[in-house]
């Protein structure tokens, strides 16, 4: 029987080091701090390692991806990539909030 992990790939996050604290914590195992000016490096080369089924990214730096690669990326399904919201707009659930409904805990995100 085939190892799901390789059947359909890993999970990753790329993000803050307050978020990546919360990602690990819940059993996401390849989690990758970034700041604004390495992350497109980084989602770059997990794109394209396929390795990875599923990459979650912080909304934080998508701004910082070209275009060309934020349409590639935002359509893909294999790897699927997620941008999760950190910062809160309008009636968007912050991650803070998200992390205490679901898993009951609370993630403090120093001013995030």
């Amino acid at each position: 029987m085939m190892d799901d992990k390789k059947k359909f790939g890993k999970i990753a996050f790329i993000g803050e080091r307050e978020l990546s604290i919360g990602f690990k914590l819940v059993g996401i195992e390849d989690v990758f701090v970034s700041e604004e000016k390495t992350f497109p490096d980084v989602l770059k080369e997990l794109y394209y390692s396929g390795r990875y089924g599923l990459i979650l990214v912080s909304n934080t730096f998508a701004g910082s991806l070209d275009r060309k690669f934020f349409s590639m990326v935002s359509t893909s399904v294999s790897p699927l990539v997620v941008f999760v919201p950190v910062k809160v707009t309008g009636e968007e659930e912050g991650i803070s909030d998200l992390a205490r409904r679901v898993l009951g805990i609370k993630i403090d995100l120093g001013g995030i």
